[in-house]
């Protein structure tokens, strides 16, 4: 069946179509920051071109995640918490501390939403590019923040959009954090 479907899509034509789907819109889909529309997951099927496309962002990506594993290896930074012990009830700001970095979490001053803060250890700022972005992911693929790290060492959220509270998703057990390019 894979075979046939590999056969059926290598003989697609290309009618131009592909080149509407570009790089930066396919890296910013594959990173988290949004979905591919109804029109563009079309493109994608009937699109030698978008396909490539798409491959292609996805190998870079691969690689760029790679880089900055090596990197911190050398360095010796951790990119993962352990397991974290359940939260404290109800004490803020709640801080879930790593070897090379920590996380905070409060309520938002002004909103039901939350204040996410992670800070980089110098050691770890140290290693970081001045483009370079990052996300904070948990273990069940639930990105908690992307950005940039600003000149303190931290990339901040207030925008959290899961039915679950973070202080609920931390209680989990073997709840992990990681840090990866983003």
């Amino acid at each position: 069946m894979h075979r046939l479907l590999s056969d059926v899509l290598a003989l697609q034509n290309e009618d131009g179509r592909g080149a509407e789907l570009t790089e930066e819109r396919v890296k910013h889909v594959l990173l988290g920051r949004d979905a591919f529309t109804t029109d563009e997951e079309r493109i994608l099927t009937s699109s030698p071109l978008a396909r490539l496309t798409y491959a292609e962002i996805v190998e870079d990506l691969r690689l760029e995640e790679e880089a900055f594993q090596q990197r911190c290896e050398r360095a010796g930074i951790k990119t993962e918490t352990g397991a974290l012990m359940a939260a404290s009830g109800g004490q803020y700001p709640m801080v879930l501390p790593s070897d090379d970095f920590s996380v905070t979490l409060r309520p938002h001053p002004m909103s039901a939403g939350w204040v996410i803060s992670l800070t980089l250890r110098d050691q770890f700022r140290r290693i970081m590019h001045s483009n370079e972005g990052l996300a904070l992911v948990d273990d069940q693929g639930v990105t908690w923040l992307r950005g940039q790290v600003n000149s303190y060492g931290e990339v901040h959220s207030y925008d959290w959009p899961y039915d679950e509270t973070p202080t609920k998703c931390v209680q989990r057990e073997g709840f992990k954090l990681r840090v990866r390019p983003g």
